[in-house]
Formats: structure tokens, C-alpha cells, sequence
């Protein structure tokens, strides 16, 4: 592959842009009209990961300025981005899917058992196929067939692989989806503060994007996973305080109301996640 031009000539003579045929200026480094180089030369395999990378991952020098902020300083980087102190930190969404990115990527490469996995029990399996819907003498209804058609899938070996796959592909998405219903509960429980919902789901993003780390650091060091967990919990009291106000008993009990009414609603997605993964053809 030979290297490209700084730019190639039109028919006057002049240089143009290789993207929009644009006259360039002379000594100009960027066509005033695309914004592209005016000098280019053949990409190399670096450049093409760094691309892909800084694309789906925050590598941006406000990258470490805000970890820190969000793992050390509970609450303090969404009343940063409140008060408008924006350009100094990521911002929400870019920090939430780039961790998210990284943990979902992490998940995948390290050894051992650390996700959302389909299992086989044979004993288990054999016992639910004598009661299932294909039983001779069986009278189900069409909701009833569909449900025992995707136990049959998530028995057989093939079939609860591709389940299996389907699941690593549509989990960040799943994840995604709920921080809207988690801002939602937020904005319930804290009615009384009048505050946009906008900023409840700014708030959903952070401590999200901080649990997603907090989970990658117990998987690396598993070790460590309970003190962890302990930590995780009284960041998030400390960070409703420094978000909502509230005493130090009314972030206590206002989290554990949080969580008692989040959990449930993500285990009903853990299961449509499943049973979705298992319908696909």
C-alpha cells in the first residue's frame, strides 16, 4: 500500500481535499470545509485500536480526575455535574457505558464463573420432562406450551448455548434499560425533593458505573469480595446524603427501601432476559 498524498489535484492544479473535493488553502492542515486532514497518510494497526477504543471507552484526560471522584468522593460527581462543572469529569452516560463496556468485556476474558449463566441438571431436567407439555395425556394452554418450549430449549446442550450466547449479547443492553427504572425510584423515594428526573437518572448513571468497578475489583480480587460489598453499601448511604440530604438513619433506611423495591425488579429482568434469550430463533 503506497501512502496517500497530502491531497491530490483537480484540474486547476491546486490541491483538494481527499474527502470532499474541496480547494485546500496552502500550508493549511485541515479542510475548512469537512474538517478533515490535509495530510494523510496510511493508517496503522495502532491507530485503528485507538480509534476503536476511544470510541466505546473514555481515554480522555478527565478519565482518572473522575474515577477518583466516584470510587473515593460518594455523591460528589454528580453534584459536580449539578452545580455545572462538566468539562473537568466524563460525562454520565460516556462514564456508564464505558465501564459497563470494560466490565461486560472482563467478564468474558477472566477465568472462572463470574455472570449470568445457564446451567443443566439432568435429575432436574428429567423430572420437569415428565410433567412438561409433550407428556402424553398433557392438556396445556398456548402460554403453558410456550413456557415449557423454552424449558426444552434451555435443556438441551446445543440449545442452551445459544440461549447462552444470546444472553452475553443482550445483557449491557438489559442493564442499560434499567437505569431509567432505577432514576424512576429514585424520584419516588424522594418525592418531597422536588427534583427533575434528569437528575435522579444522572445520579442512577454514577452510582451504576461505580458498582459496575466495584463488582470488577471483588471478581480480580475475590479475596476481598465481602469487605467490598461493605464498602459498596456505605458508599451508597453516603452518597444519598450528599445528593438528597438526608440524615445518616434517613439514607439507611431510604437505601435499604431502594433496594428492597430494585432488586426484585431486576431479578423480573434477569428472567426476561432468559426467557427473551430462549424465544429467539
Amino acid at each position: 500500500m503506497t501512502p496517500l498524498s497530502p491531497a491530490h489535484p483537480s484540474t486547476s492544479g491546486a490541491a483538494t481535499c481527499h474527502n470532499c473535493d474541496l480547494a485546500l488553502q496552502p500550508g493549511g492542515s485541515f479542510c475548512p470545509h469537512c474538517g478533515q486532514e490535509a495530510h494523510l497518510h496510511a493508517a496503522s494497526m495502532r491507530e485503528f485500536i485507538h480509534e476503536f477504543i476511544g470510541h466505546y471507552v473514555a481515554l480522555e484526560g478527565p478519565l482518572w480526575r473522575t474515577l477518583w471522584a466516584m470510587l473515593f468522593l460518594p455523591g460528589r460527581l454528580t453534584r459536580e455535574y449539578f452545580i455545572g462543572r462538566r468539562r473537568r469529569y466524563v460525562q454520565p452516560l460516556r462514564l456508564y457505558l464505558s465501564l459497563s463496556f470494560v466490565f461486560f468485556i472482563a467478564v468474558h476474558l477472566l477465568p472462572g464463573d463470574h455472570g449470568l449463566t445457564v446451567t443443566r441438571d439432568q435429575q432436574t431436567i428429567a423430572q420437569a420432562r415428565q410433567g412438561s407439555c409433550s407428556s402424553p395425556g398433557s392438556n396445556c394452554s398456548g402460554w403453558q406450551r410456550r413456557l415449557d418450549g423454552i424449558g426444552e430449549r434451555l435443556a438441551s446442550g446445543s440449545s442452551a448455548a445459544q440461549v447462552q450466547k444470546r444472553m452475553d449479547k443482550l445483557a449491557p443492553y438489559a442493564m442499560l434499560l434499567m437505569q431509567p427504572v432505577f432514576a424512576g425510584l429514585l424520584a419516588f423515594i424522594f418525592l418531597r425533593r422536588r427534583m427533575k428526573y434528569a437528575q435522579h437518572f444522572v445520579f442512577a448513571l454514577h452510582l451504576h458505573a461505580c458498582w459496575f468497578a466495584a463488582y470488577l475489583l471483588a471478581i480480580v480480587v475475590p479475596a476481598a469480595a465481602t469487605v467490598i460489598v461493605a464498602l459498596v453499601l456505605l458508599h451508597g448511604v453516603i452518597a444519598l446524603r450528599t445528593i438528597y440530604g438526608t440524615s445518616w438513619w434517613g439514607g439507611i433506611w431510604r437505601g435499604g427501601l431502594l433496594a428492597g423495591l430494585y432488586l426484585p425488579l431486576l431479578l423480573m429482568g434477569v428472567v426476561a432476559l432468559v426467557a427473551g434469550a430462549a424465544m429467539v430463533n
